[in-house]
């Protein structure tokens, strides 16, 4: 029953991120894995896209350099024939501004021939980008038009 293979697989790849074992998440991967955050790297570092064991690895030393977790809280594994979802929770703090958030998310996970080829974090950006940056982000005051310039980089 491939479904059962992969959230076993899944789950080793969470359990080894428990222990801090990067490694162990990293030979579970395939060489060519598509890692993709939801985050906008413009404004959290760990954010974005990337491709391969290397960009693996820098997505988890941003994500070390800038977030603190609490607790990370795998709840429920989905699996299918080629992909698990992973509905979690998370209660971390901004190393930069030393504030706490808390983040429901969802992690797709993509799975061939053994090895997890894809990996799409859904964060609750709204709160980490708040947490990043100190503050209500929606406190700041911005004309329609400096806006609209703003988004056009």
């Amino acid at each position: 029953m491939p479904e059962a293979n992969n959230v076993q697989l899944v789950q080793s790849i969470y359990a080894a991120f428990a222990r801090g074992d990067i490694e162990s998440v990293l030979a579970a991967t395939d060489p060519d894995i598509a890692w993709i955050s939801n985050a906008d790297p413009a404004l959290l570092p760990f954010g974005g896209e990337r491709r391969g064991i290397e960009g693996v690895r820098s997505f988890f030393r941003e994500l070390a350099a800038n977030i603190e977790l609490d607790s990370f809280q795998p709840r429920e594994f989905l699996g299918g024939s080629d992909f698990v979802a992973v509905l979690g929770r998370s209660i971390s703090r901004s190393r930069a501004t030393d504030e706490p958030f808390e983040d429901d998310w969802m992690h797709l996970v993509r799975i061939r021939h053994g090895k997890v080829t894809e990996f799409r974090l859904f964060n609750d950006t709204h709160a980490l980008v708040q947490a990043h940056f100190g503050g209500d982000i929606h406190s700041v005051s911005v004309a329609p038009s400096e806006a609209k310039e703003s988004f056009q980089h």
